[in-house]
């Protein structure tokens, strides 16, 4: 209510990889994701990923509670937690694709799809946000979303700029879309 604000559009990118996932041929796409801490009373809080991807595969009809796993923190632990729970929870039902809500989630995900024998793409196709460095060299390669942080702070020093040289009282938020990385691990 009181700042300008520049940030990635997380729900575009959400909705994209529906698209993308459902253009392919995939039916059942699963998400897995963090929650955040509420400060005001210490519980857990959808993300605005896992709620776009609720919303969106509502929309299309494709919405499977069962595919979705989340928990609190955004790490490579909690992926590999995650997906764990999920292929051991899921067994043959396991979805053919999913999105997965940051790249250090995926990292943990690949790891213990690798590690049960699960084929990357050709049996789960794995798509990500964020294009962290090491992406590329993970196994498979991640197919992830690339947020240009150089193109979120040159807004962000341009919305500073015009708030402070024309007194601009009305506050702006900008979200950025992002371009999707496509490498082996989705098909």
């Amino acid at each position: 209510d009181h700042f300008d604000s520049v940030r990635p559009d997380l729900a575009q990118m959400t909705r994209k990889t529906v698209n993308i996932l459902s253009e392919k041929g995939h039916k059942t796409i699963g998400f897995i994701g963090g929650t955040y801490k509420n400060p005001n009373n210490n519980q857990d809080e959808m993300d605005i990923r896992e709620q776009t991807f609720r919303s969106y595969m509502r929309e299309k009809g494709m919405l499977d509670e069962r595919y979705i796993f989340c928990h609190r923190g955004f790490s490579v632990e909690n992926g590999y937690r995650l997906m764990t729970a999920a292929i051991d929870t899921l067994g043959d039902q396991l979805p053919t694709a999913f999105l997965i809500a940051a790249d250090p989630i995926a990292v943990g995900c690949l790891q213990a799809l690798n590690e049960k024998g699960i084929a990357i793409p050709n049996r789960v196709s794995v798509v990500s946000i964020n294009n962290i460095s090491f992406a590329k060299y993970v196994s498979p390669p991640l197919t992830t979303f690339h947020i240009d942080i150089h193109e979120l702070c040159k807004n962000a020093v341009e919305m500073l700029l015009e708030q402070v040289q024309d007194k601009r009282r009305t506050v702006k938020t900008l979200y950025l879309g992002a371009e999707l990385i496509v490498r082996k691990s989705m098909n």
